[in-house]
């Protein structure tokens, strides 16, 4: 599966908030999302072309998926585990939909 521009950006400017926020380096932020993006792609039977076509309704049940894959990665590692998460969860949130609406 190839990576899309808007999959790529998605992925830069979630993993930048998931490093300044949790525990992660770059690296690691950027293999989670990945990981948790390819997950929820896999799980709908979908491409990343065809999310981006897809109506505003289902491109955020798709962000809000992902998000909880990562919340879900983060709370199972005690590593990345922060007094804060819901908060660090909600701005990962806000960065996703937000990066998505730029149109």
């Amino acid at each position: 599966m190839s990576i899309s521009e808007r999959q790529l950006e998605l992925i830069k400017e979630s993993a930048h908030l998931l490093v300044r926020e949790i525990n992660l380096t770059n690296e690691e932020a950027i293999q989670l999302i990945s990981r948790c993006i390819k997950k929820e792609l896999t799980k709908r039977n979908i491409t990343m072309e065809m999310l981006n076509i897809s109506p505003k309704p289902d491109r955020t049940s798709f962000i809000r998926a992902v998000v909880q894959h990562v919340q879900d990665a983060i709370q199972e590692n005690p590593y990345w585990r922060t007094k804060h998460l819901n908060k660090s969860i909600e701005s990962f949130y806000k960065v996703l939909h937000d990066t998505w609406t730029r149109e």
